[in-house]
């Protein structure tokens, strides 16, 4: 029957994802160094997209590294100071567990970032410079707190890992 559509087989429509793929957005961890690239093979045994925050893109909303709807790149490059740490993680649409298995097998690869926090409602909309520098100041205040120091100004809370 000339003209007339061929059924498709069963199981072959196509789905649409119901969010954002897990990933993980890497910022001081160059691909080429050691503990870069042992950061980024925990994540490839986990299936988890590693994302390189690149220095022009540190104004961009930390939900449009994830990949987000509705959170868009910045509409001009950033030109802001660098962030003071030199290594972050930011764990986006991890489960539970999959956070933790992360933190164990960074831990046995001998790779662990001291600078990690995970995607939240609250900071998902903040320019990741301004993120990566709260998850700063709260290590910094953890660690104020941990030596019987003074603390740090009140920051708002990250979810830091």
């Amino acid at each position: 029957m000339a003209g007339r559509p061929k059924k498709k087989a069963a199981g072959s429509k196509k789905v649409k994802p119901s969010g954002s793929a897990p990933c993980a957005v890497l910022w001081g961890l160059d691909p080429s160094g050691e503990k870069g690239a042992a950061v980024r093979g925990v994540l490839k045994e986990m299936d988890v997209v590693a994302r390189t925050a690149l220095p022009e893109r540190l104004g961009d909303p930390a939900g449009a590294f994830a990949r987000m709807p509705g959170f868009r790149p910045a509409v001009v490059p950033y030109t802001g100071p660098a962030p003071t740490v030199e290594e972050f993680v930011l764990l986006c649409g991890l489960s539970d567990a999959q956070v933790n298995e992360f933190l164990a097998r960074s831990r046995e690869a001998g790779c662990v970032v001291g600078a990690k926090a995970l995607l939240t409602r609250v900071n998902r909309a903040w320019p990741l410079a301004q993120l990566i520098e709260a998850v700063a100041a709260e290590h910094a205040a953890n660690a104020a707190d941990a030596t019987g120091a003074a603390n740090v100004p009140d920051a708002p809370q990250v979810s830091t890992i």
